[in-house]
């Protein structure tokens, strides 16, 4: 087992049961945390006294490797698929920085720092694209780009690429995976999404096309790893889907399917791929729904392929890349954690004790999980015990873990194969 920091305020650490592990903790209060998708890196941003601090994190340790501190307060985090770039959002400006990961308690001064953007970047209002290229913020009514983002430098402060103003506050945003497709939530009840947004030019752009279909507030958005896919969570109403979002133009457009009619929905989070969605509900009957095979979906309404009713409110939600396994998180009254593969089947359940279970980050193969618990608590890095399976030469899947323990054997019969090939050669020569 790696470092474990016990808080001084707290006499017993809580442990998830077998087969999850507790990585690490630390007792800082979190406003958001973010999980490389290799699960190697963490980065989390949360108040400290009068100030707030970002802090960067290895797997193997609760100790941070550096921090940043603001006299703001760090309201959003970002990292890159592999840990080496991150974005940071307080009360008014965007913070990045690229080599994170050989950074040094004496080197932390960002890369670079955003203009002025009149309001404070939330947590769901900031995303990165997984090479740390590209970078969209939101702040108030307004939504912020920045293309070649490990390519600036800071003085002066850095303009967006291109920016939106939209009707309402904007409540939440999300980035392909290449950073060239941008979904927003606006919290007047409409969805925005541009296509093409690493080769826009400089100025203020229209979303390629909106949809007002939604009739309550936004709360959450995601688009798939291809642009293709886009699905929205309304406080209010519903979950709604959108299929074929890279060719649709309209000002009104119609989504594809919608589940949850009525429902309370407070998070949502989508597969890379766009075939599975997740999302939480608010108040006594708080539940998880889950629709698969999302894109072949067309019903309205729709029914989810499972739900799973909780103890309290769902805070939040993560889906690995495959949609093959998930979490969700409850509130201080209900301190769980939950953990599901995708037929709905429960793997384990975190009791936090005392801690509120605020904001999920989860690993490409789904088996690193970091978790935050609010603004005064703890955070927390779990190995779930599970994970998507690695495709090996010739088609046949092997878990990960059990490809790395028999590699080196699988070398040493190669190297034993190439001899015997070459000694029979050899003998064959006249």
């Amino acid at each position: 087992m790696a470092c474990l920091q016990t808080p001084a305020a707290t006499a017993t650490v809580p442990t998830p049961p077998p087969p999850a592990e507790l990585l690490w903790m630390n007792s800082i209060g979190t406003n958001d945390i973010a999980l490389s998708k290799d699960g190697q890196y963490v980065a989390a941003v949360g108040p400290a006294a009068l100030s707030s601090d970002l802090a960067f994190y290895g797997r193997s340790s609760g100790t941070p490797m550096w921090t940043y501190t603001v006299e703001d307060v760090f309201g959003s985090v970002a990292i890159s698929a592999d840990g080496d770039c991150v974005a940071a959002g307080n009360g008014s400006r965007v913070f990045f920085w690229k080599n994170a990961k050989s950074r040094t308690p004496g080197n932390t001064d960002p890369t670079w720092t955003s203009e002025n953007l009149n309001g404070p970047i939330e947590y769901r209002c900031l995303d990165i694209s997984d090479d740390g290229s590209f970078l969209v913020a939101v702040a108030g009514l307004s939504v912020y780009y920045w293309e070649n983002a490990k390519g600036k430098s800071s003085p002066p402060s850095v303009a967006a690429t291109w920016t939106y103003t939209s009707p309402g506050k904007v409540r939440a945003v999300d980035l392909s995976s290449d950073g060239d497709y941008v979904a927003a939530g606006v919290y007047v009840s409409e969805v925005a999404y541009w296509k093409g947004a690493k080769t826009l030019p400089t100025g203020s752009h229209s979303p390629a096309w909106a949809s007002m279909e939604p009739s309550g507030p936004l709360v959450d958005v995601a688009v798939s790893d291809d642009g293709d896919y886009v699905a929205a969570a309304a406080m209010v109403d519903t979950v709604y889907y959108w299929a074929d979002a890279g060719s649709r133009t309209g000002t009104d457009e119609p989504s594809t399917w919608y589940g949850g009619l009525g429902v309370e929905f407070l998070s949502m989070d989508m597969s890379s791929d766009g075939n599975s969605v997740i999302a939480g509900t608010f108040g006594p009957n708080a539940k998880v729904y889950f629709w698969g095979g999302a894109k072949g979906l067309s019903h309205k309404p729709q029914d989810p392929s499972w739900t799973y009713t909780t103890a309290g409110t769902v805070h939040d939600v993560a889906i690995n890349a495959a949609g093959d396994y998930m979490a969700a998180a409850n509130d201080v009254a209900t301190p769980y954690v939950y953990f599901f593969d995708s037929t709905g089947d429960l793997k384990w359940t975190y009791d936090l004790i005392s801690e509120m279970a605020h904001v999920l980050s989860i690993s490409s193969d789904g088996g690193t999980l970091a978790i935050g618990t609010g603004a005064i608590t703890s955070r927390f890095l779990v190995s779930t015990g599970y994970r998507t399976p690695t495709r090996a030469v010739g088609g046949v899947l092997l878990p990960a873990d059990k490809l790395a323990l028999i590699s080196p054997r699988i070398a040493v019969a190669l190297a034993a194969l190439a001899i015997t090939v070459f000694a029979t050669k050899r003998r064959r020569k006249p």
